[in-house]
């Protein structure tokens, strides 16, 4: 590129008086001219790449939720002690008309969040892996009434009717499997290639909880063997076969279900309420258990995730799966213990007399929302990166926002005074506090058995052993008939 003032200093020569280094001037001036002319022309012709948005506020919806459900979520970290991020997206046709992210994807660096930061989605994975294999259904490589065993020659458990499971009752939780086999290993995360047969393999000795197909249990272990599905039907590993035939013609450009050995810088930490909002020294997640648990993708990703879902179609106008396989994704297959439905993974329920098709997840550090309402066209995802983010009652007061109804109130956990105090003033006041708490009956807060119990168990998780204990030994004493208060004690 031209310099200018280099330009100066070749016009410069021509003072010297020869007709050599006059003439050798007057070419190079003639072709530093030409490359400025050049280069200027280069310039103007393309314009400077604007940097993407940070938030996006479309039309009066978008401005209405700004300001309202913008103050709402800013009220509802603090009364959380939430300093950890939420990130929220909703869609109302093909647009995207509120994304916003609140908060710290990295707390301790201050590192904020934006529409553009990756999650880890936790449960909200499973609709992901049923699409993908309802695709392999349409390429013929696989039936939805087929044995696991067809595909699977290896898979075994401990009832010999386990041979009788099919890819469709896998896909709507009436496999009989339990929900897991295990505590998930997260200190050792698996990376092989192999490890979701390893995890088939290691169901061998695993009971069913009911005959296959005559009750209803939520399972993540047959959505884990369903990535196994995949990758032999496929012929690819699971993770590439789902990027190339769902994720990327959805137009999700950054979602994975593959995680870096080192956390790139633009993922969100997972964080645990504990003596505060703690990092977790470790993270949600082994290769064992991607299928069930281990999309990651950003908020933009997300709304376009539930535009694709909500048309049947994708970004680029070719549909990742035909109308009919839609169909069956969204069709009721079986009913749920609290009496909704569920599709082919998507749970099909109803809030304030509307359709929703929806899923949740939870896991250690992530906390997060899909809903789908396909009457109204519009799709909301919340995104947060500690559990206790209130992420399903943000989601619910953004659709109360949009139809303008009353926007519902919320009790706080205790735990948040509870622990805040414990920490500024120690624990004997923290327990003042918390008998305060029991016998509170303005419905600001709840407490009891269940929640001093989960706090001991978020300060098992960051490690706080004697703290964990203190808050055992505190329960029982507050609840000495219960014999769950003991059980938590002996963990």
């Amino acid at each position: 590129r031209p310099d200018p003032f280099r330009y100066e200093a070749v016009e410069s020569v021509s003072l010297i008086h020869s007709p050599i280094l006059n003439y050798t001037s007057m070419i190079l001036k003639n072709l530093w001219a030409l490359l400025a002319l050049a280069t200027a022309l280069s310039c103007t012709s393309t314009p400077k790449s604007e940097e993407p948005p940070q938030a996006i506020l479309r039309g009066p919806i978008g401005q209405k939720l700004d300001a309202k459900l913008s103050p709402f979520v800013e009220q509802l970290r603090k009364e959380h002690d939430c300093p950890s991020s939420i990130a929220i997206g909703i869609t109302q046709g093909d647009s995207i008309i509120y994304a916003k992210a609140f908060g710290y994807a990295n707390v301790e660096e201050r590192d904020t969040a934006d529409i553009y930061t990756l999650y880890a989605l936790a449960s909200i994975s499973k609709p992901v892996v049923a699409t993908a294999v309802v695709k392999l259904q349409e390429q013929g490589k696989l039936k939805l009434s087929d044995p696991v065993v067809k595909h699977l020659p290896y898979f075994r458990c401990a009832d010999s009717t386990c041979q009788q499971i099919t890819l469709l009752q896998l896909l709507t939780h009436t496999s009989g499997l339990p929900k897991n086999l295990r505590l998930h290993d997260w200190e050792h995360p698996s990376y092989d290639d192999d490890a979701p047969e390893q995890y088939v393999r290691s169901a061998k000795d695993t009971p069913l909880e009911f005959a296959p197909g005559t009750d209803w249990g939520y399972s993540d272990v047959g959505f884990n063997i369903l990535g196994d599905v995949i990758a032999k039907a496929s012929g690819k590993s699971f993770e590439a076969y789902v990027e190339e035939q769902i994720l990327r013609p959805s137009g999700m450009a950054t979602a994975t279900f593959t995680k870096p050995r080192e956390l790139p810088s633009n993922w969100a930490l997972p964080y645990i309420h504990a003596l505060g909002t703690t990092a977790w020294k470790y993270y949600p997640y082994n290769r064992m258990y991607a299928p069930c648990t281990s999309l990651h993708a950003n908020l933009v990703d997300m709304c376009q995730w539930g535009m694709t879902n909500l048309h049947h179609g994708s970004a680029a106008g070719n549909p990742v799966l035909n109308a009919d396989s839609y169909d069956q994704l969204f069709k009721p297959w079986a009913d749920t213990p609290w009496g909704q439905q569920i599709g082919l993974s998507w749970f099909l329920q109803e809030y304030e007399g509307m359709k929703t098709i929806m899923h949740t997840g939870e896991t250690i550090g992530f906390s997060t929302q899909l809903i789908l309402y396909p009457e109204e066209d519009i799709c909301i995802v919340v995104l947060a990166n500690r559990a206790y983010s209130r992420t399903a009652r943000i989601a619910n007061a953004a659709m109360e926002i949009i139809k303008d109804l009353p926007v519902k109130p919320y009790q706080v956990s205790g735990r948040f005074p509870f622990m805040q105090s414990w920490q500024a003033e120690g624990l004997d006041h923290a327990k003042i506090l918390w008998k305060a708490l029991l016998q509170d009956t303005t419905d600001n807060y709840y407490a009891g058995e269940w929640e001093l119990n989960l706090i001991g168990h978020a300060l098992l998780f960051t490690e706080d052993y004697e703290e964990a204990k203190a808050a055992f030994d505190f329960n029982m004493e507050l609840f000495p008939d219960s014999p769950n208060t003991y059980d938590s004690y002996g963990d």
